[in-house]
């Protein structure tokens, strides 16, 4: 089924004053405050890309124009806002979320009112098997990830007792699946999992269980905050086993590591370009409007609305047409490096690399 090429054959569901206006809407679903470092680097990776495009003539003379909306209840709140950005915004096209949860909100509207969709974030599998041919994944998915993190990281070092810790929200709950059946094919299932509901954790009474268990390894998929504090516990508990990481967005460990006594071998979703090219003038333009360097979700944010930009600049008019224009307008030279979608929609140039820390 998915050597099988798609092809978005249904009808034009952005009305005729949308198009003919004299500029194009992008949606973008996701938070811009400190408190949520993800949401916020999205929003000004995705703003960056707008703004370079209109300096440059917008798209055959019309100005694209970034609409944000966001509500801190995805499934609630959170789906009107979305609602309200293909229907009362009248956007071509969308981006988002800021985490699985809120992607997957995003996915179910923008199935139904055949929107464009690119996902910037989330690495949940089910985004792109499930081969809706106007959604789009930026990253490696969690099957890959955990592919990586077993193959190259806990086999070379012949691990015979991994224990792994998840959070029971959408993320923990995809990564944890996909972990759990790639060390299951590779004979070392593991020898505990313990699922933990985020912001609801006891560190001490956790890593003393965790410790109970003896293991020699350690893979942990929970939000970085909760993280943190298990890496504190785990340090003071004198656990010194590696423990192995997929990508959690927001979590920056080259600027903030881990306080535990083993090794960190974390997933990072793509390898950061060494030569001049779109990823160095990215950094660039980035440092002199924030004062910072992107994040990965920066990066991907800013990749997204790049390649809606190309699309609209290379005659897409109307959402059909954008569509069209996004499937063969590929490979795709971002700043994430080359993105060539597979026939579900999903990167398939995406590669995730490992890092010790």
């Amino acid at each position: 089924m998915l050597d099988d090429p798609l092809e978005f054959t249904g009808s034009e569901t952005l009305s005729a004053s949308a198009i003919s206006s004299g500029e194009i809407v992008i949606g973008i679903f996701a938070p811009d405050d400190e408190n949520h470092p993800v949401g916020r680097a999205l929003v000004r990776g995705a703003t960056l890309a707008v703004d370079q495009a209109n300096a440059t003539g917008g798209s055959d003379g019309r100005p694209i124009r970034l609409v944000r909306r966001w509500a801190d209840d995805p499934w609630g709140a959170g789906s009107k806002e979305v609602i309200r950005l293909v229907f009362e915004d009248r956007a071509w096209a969308l981006i988002g979320g800021p985490d699985g949860a809120s992607t997957h909100v995003a996915q179910q509207i923008a199935t139904k009112a055949h929107i464009p969709l690119i996902a910037p974030v989330s690495s949940d599998p089910s985004l792109t098997h499930t081969r809706v041919p106007w959604i789009f994944r930026l990253p490696p998915d969690d099957t890959a990830q955990a592919a990586l993190l077993v193959g190259e990281g806990i086999a070379p070092m012949k691990l015979e007792r991994i224990g792994l810790l998840s959070s029971t929200d959408h993320d923990g709950r995809t990564a944890a699946a996909e972990l759990v059946a790639t060390l299951e094919r590779a004979g070392s299932p593991p020898v505990f999992h313990l699922e933990v509901a985020p912001n609801d954790i006891d560190p001490a009474d956790l890593v003393a269980r965790i410790v109970a268990f003896e293991p020699d390894g350690l893979i942990i998929r929970i939000p970085r905050t909760d993280l943190r504090r298990v890496a504190e516990d785990l340090g003071a508990a004198g656990l010194e086993v590696p423990i192995f990481l997929p990508w959690i967005p927001g979590l920056d460990l080259r600027q903030s590591p881990l306080a535990t006594p083993g090794p960190v071998v974390s997933v990072a979703p793509f390898a950061a370009p060494k030569t001049c090219g779109p990823y160095l003038k990215l950094v660039r333009a980035f440092i002199e409007r924030h004062g910072e360097a992107p994040t990965p979700a920066a990066v991907y944010g800013y990749d997204a609305a790049q390649i809606l930009i190309e699309a609209f600049r290379s005659g897409a008019s109307g959402r059909v047409e954008l569509v069209d224009r996004m499937t063969k307008g590929t490979p795709f030279t971002g700043a994430t490096g080359t993105i060539a979608w597979d026939t579900g929609g999903g990167n398939r140039s995406a590669t995730a690399v490992l890092a010790t820390e």
